[in-house]
């Protein structure tokens, strides 16, 4: 049987969609079995930035064993996600950004934290996927293997206690601890600090 223009046509954009869709899942494989395995900061940063389009500021660092989830490296640059300047996320953090992340300057970030702007819509029938940003302002510090869920803003300084579920916005200078997180105190100072340079093979 003679195969037909609009079919080679078809056939033609299957076989471009099929290597687009290889080609992402290879480079999120990479990102996170091998390039965040790398001990070279300037390495991991280089892949980040140029292949996967994170906006970092000078002096933000990702250090070893970080996972990065995310569509595409297109949905990355899309939604315009960055790190600012001199931000610290330490060891094996979660970091979805398969919706806008914005994490601001001198945030410290301690080891085994997930930050996620995905979830289910676990009434939709076809439990749909729903896409909510998450802001960090400045000088925030998220202690260890604490989650901050989609949707949430983390006020500027404020400070999430190890273990918390941060399910709604954290107030400037607020201290938050628990699951779900609440208020348990606040900041006596108003920071201004700036985060040091991330330590070598880090």
């Amino acid at each position: 049987m003679e195969v037909t223009p609009s079919q080679r046509a078809l056939s033609g954009g299957a076989a471009v969609e099929a290597a687009r869709s290889f080609a992402v899942h290879a480079i999120g494989y990479l990102t996170n079995h091998v390039v965040n395995r790398i001990p070279s900061y300037s390495m991991r940063r280089a892949w980040y930035c140029r292949v996967l389009g994170i906006r970092m500021g000078r002096g933000a660092s990702i250090q070893l064993g970080c996972h990065i989830w995310s569509f595409s490296p297109g949905s990355i640059r899309r939604s315009g996600t960055s790190i600012g300047e001199r931000t610290l996320i330490n060891r094996n953090c979660c970091l979805d950004m398969r919706n806008p992340l914005t994490i601001g300057a001198d945030v410290s970030i301690t080891a085994e934290v997930a930050i996620l702007t995905t979830q289910h819509d676990r009434d939709d029938p076809s439990f749909a996927l729903q896409g909510l940003g998450v802001v960090i302002e400045d000088h925030a510090w998220i202690g260890m293997r604490a989650m901050v869920m989609p949707g949430v803003t983390v006020g500027r300084g404020a400070v999430v206690a190890a273990g918390a579920v941060v399910t709604r916005d954290v107030a400037p200078l607020e201290i938050v601890a628990g699951v779900p997180a609440r208020a348990i105190g606040r900041r006596r100072i108003d920071p201004d600090y700036r985060l040091g340079p991330p330590p070598p093979f880090e």
